[in-house]
């Protein structure tokens, strides 16, 4: 059974609807940084249908600073999660999933895009989520969308006000997540 650990689910499919933003592209790549029990991932395959979607996720009990102003600390993202959410997404093969961390994922795998759909619900310190953003617009379109959980506890302000050198405005927001869309530059 694919659970998730968030909340506002309904948000994520509401902005995975492609009645409502890409429905003129035959092919769609997304994303999700931050897998662990794949809720997340499963809304993106089930609602956008996307022909590709990645899912970047280290696992393995990292122990690392997961907020701004928090010490270090060591997660419950197990090796045996990993393998649980591997066999409950057997059947999806258009989701592929690279265990590793997002800047190895960054420095790696450059030559994938562009993106349409970013899920980012990885690590959540500003500099962590600037960075991730920042490399994904590089490999956005117009009508990206970049969906950011747990905005409250990072500095989305200044996240926002740097993706909106890519043009990307906020659509809507949630108390735990925020949609931004990738404008036409008026």
């Amino acid at each position: 059974m694919i659970r998730g650990d968030s909340t506002e689910y309904e948000l994520l499919q509401k902005w995975c609807d492609r009645k409502h933003f890409l429905k003129h592209l035959e092919y769609i790549t997304s994303c999700e940084i931050g897998v662990r029990e794949g809720m997340g991932s499963k809304i993106i395959l089930d609602t956008l249908k996307p022909n590709l979607h990645i899912g970047i996720d280290p696992y393995g009990n990292l122990n690392y600073q997961h907020y701004d102003h928090t010490p270090a600390y060591t997660c419950d993202y197990t090796d045996q999660m990993y393998e649980q959410m591997v066999q409950d997404f057997k059947d999806y093969n258009n989701f592929k999933v690279f265990k590793i961390t997002d800047i190895d994922f960054m420095n790696r795998y450059h030559h994938i895009g562009p993106f349409q759909l970013v899920h980012f619900d990885g690590p959540h310190m500003t500099k962590d989520v600037l960075r991730e953003a920042i490399y994904f617009a590089d490999k956005s379109a117009i009508g990206t969308r970049f969906i950011f959980d747990d905005y409250p506890k990072y500095n989305m302000k200044l996240i926002s006000d740097v993706l909106s050198h890519w043009n990307f405005k906020i659509l809507e927001n949630g108390q735990n997540k925020i949609c931004l869309e990738r404008q036409i530059q008026s």
